[in-house]
């Protein structure tokens, strides 16, 4: 009987047990579920705000120093921007310009960090761009931080301009214009930090974000740049370039103000920056092309998009290194990876935009034609070489007008008139040679030569060229080498064009190791 006893007992304090831990439990329950609690708080998700607030008071002004930057809504004034949108009290419409505005930094903090690439497009209310500008700033002796996120190395930086040397000019291009950008207040707290670093004051101007404007026109998981773009089927190929946001942003603009159904209203009047205020010194701009793609029409065409529709006219010496790497680019005929990177790493080290690389293939292109002119006949070749060049240079049309010389009636058989030609042209041309060489030495620059000897002068190139390999052609083994294969190829009989398909190689080269081979054969 007792151990019934003893068994009852333990039963009766074990359910007493468990239901004192269910009240427990419906207690902690109702404690995380009351409104207003900490743990309720902790676990709800974050409001998001998609919706206009009311104007910002004068007591929310926010200053970027010491400070979370704040989310950009409509009626909130910062440093440099008030900023618009539907209800605006007190606000007018703007129909254009707008100057989209784009910066890469160090890093996050407006105080501590500095910009290190800028770029700002003026803008049509259509979505046009009118003008852009790019370059990288040095941020003076500040690292620039994180290089695989913007790819933006110290050396590239080193001969930038500053902040301070540039902001004339981007104040210029925000005159008369609505500043927009994406997440304004990041690129606001850093434009205000660097103006005041450069002794330059700006009264509050009207500004909109597209973060804002995206969140109340576009259904998106979020509304980071590169998602909006692809929601709205705008290209972002260069994605942390300066350039590339602001042209995705520009692009998306009118798409978001037809999408909003509803005015925007600013407050305060566009900056009023003349031209007075601009400096007339030449600043050396740094421009770069990122992303670089083959595509299907070539390198050249990535290339000059890649870059801001204009820049710096390149001085003297930097054309003609551009232009002196593009003719040893093109001498197989073709444009590879590295080579283009080359082309874009020159261009951009010299401040130029697309505009001024083009011109720069244009000059090039037209020396090229002023070479195969000069002995006034126009051969099927040479005219299939320049149009091939042409194509390569995103100018496929550019020699569209060029007819083969028509060939004289010869008395005498063809191929001997033709060798006796051929053998007086190539002893011309190498006296020519010797003279524009021992010209250069004397001081005589390529123009100079040019004129003296009355030829282009992507001529005078080729001709230093030549006379210098023809001083000491074993400086130059690989096309010492392939002047002697030729060589033997005509010792053999072996015609020039059979050389050349034998080999591989493009007209151009193995015209040049036939003449090396006749100029050089007591070398070889």
């Amino acid at each position: 009987m007792g151990w019934v006893i003893f068994v009852a007992i333990i039963v009766v304090v074990f359910y007493l047990v468990a239901r004192s831990g269910d009240q427990a439990a419906k207690s902690r329950s109702a404690s995380q579920a009351k409104p207003g609690s900490s743990r309720a708080r902790s676990t709800s998700r974050p409001p998001t705000y998609t919706r206009e607030r009311g104007p910002s008071r004068p007591s929310e002004n926010w200053r970027s120093e010491g400070r979370e930057i704040p989310f950009a809504e409509p009626g909130l004034k910062g440093p440099l921007f008030q900023y618009g949108g539907t209800s605006v009290r007190g606000g007018s419409e703007h129909g254009g310009p707008f100057a989209v505005i784009d910066f890469e930094t160090t890093g996050l903090s407006p105080r501590r960090d500095r910009v290190v690439e800028v770029a700002v497009a003026r803008v049509h209310a259509s979505g046009k761009i009118e003008d852009e500008f790019a370059t990288l700033i040095n941020p003076e002796g500040r690292d620039v931080g994180p290089t695989f996120i913007h790819g933006i190395t110290n050396a590239q930086v080193k001969r930038a301009p500053t902040f301070a040397e540039i902001a004339p000019d981007l104040l210029a291009r925000m005159s008369g214009a609505v500043v927009v950008a994406h997440n304004a207040t990041f690129e606001e707290a850093f434009l205000a930090a660097e103006l005041k670093r450069a002794g330059i004051e700006v009264r509050p101007l009207p500004a909109l974000c597209t973060l804002w404007l995206g969140r109340q026109t576009f259904s998106t998981p979020n509304y980071k740049l590169g998602t909006l773009a692809r929601a709205g089927g705008v290209t972002l190929v260069d994605k942390h370039a300066a350039l590339g946001d602001v042209r995705a942003v520009s692009a998306l603009l009118p798409q978001m103000a037809s999408k909003l159904g509803a005015p925007l209203l600013y407050t305060g009047s566009p900056l009023d920056w003349t031209a007075a205020d601009a400096s007339d010194a030449r600043i050396p701009l740094v421009t770069r092309a990122v992303s670089l793609r083959k595509g299907t029409d070539g390198w050249m065409p990535s290339l000059m998009a890649r870059l801001p529709g204009t820049g710096l006219e390149p001085a003297d010496a930097a054309a003609e290194a551009y232009l002196d790497a593009l003719a040893e680019v093109l001498s197989d005929g073709r444009i590879t990876r590295e080579e283009a990177h080359l082309l874009a790493d020159l261009a951009g080290s010299a401040g130029m935009g697309g505009s001024e690389v083009l011109a720069l293939n244009q000059r090039f292109l037209e020396g090229l034609k002023s070479a195969a002119l000069d002995d006034d006949v126009l051969t099927p070749t040479e005219i299939r070489q320049l149009r091939s060049a042409a194509s390569d240079l995103s100018l496929a049309g550019y020699f569209s007008d060029l007819h083969p010389t028509p060939t004289p009636k010869l008395a005498a058989p063809l191929h001997l008139a033709s060798d006796a030609t051929s053998t007086t042209s190539m002893q011309a041309r190498g006296e020519r040679g010797k003279e524009a060489l021992a010209m250069q030495r004397a001081g005589s620059t390529r123009a100079d030569i040019a004129v003296a000897l009355g030829v282009g002068p992507e001529t005078v190139k080729s001709l230093l060229r030549d006379a210098k390999f023809y001083e000491n052609p074993e400086a130059d083994p690989s096309r010492f080498a392939l002047a002697g294969e030729a060589r033997r190829a005509r010792d053999a009989g072996v015609t020039r064009d059979r050389f050349q398909a034998d080999r591989g190689l493009t007209p151009g080269k193995a015209t040049e190791a036939w003449r090396d081979a006749a100029m050089l054969v007591s070398r070889l």
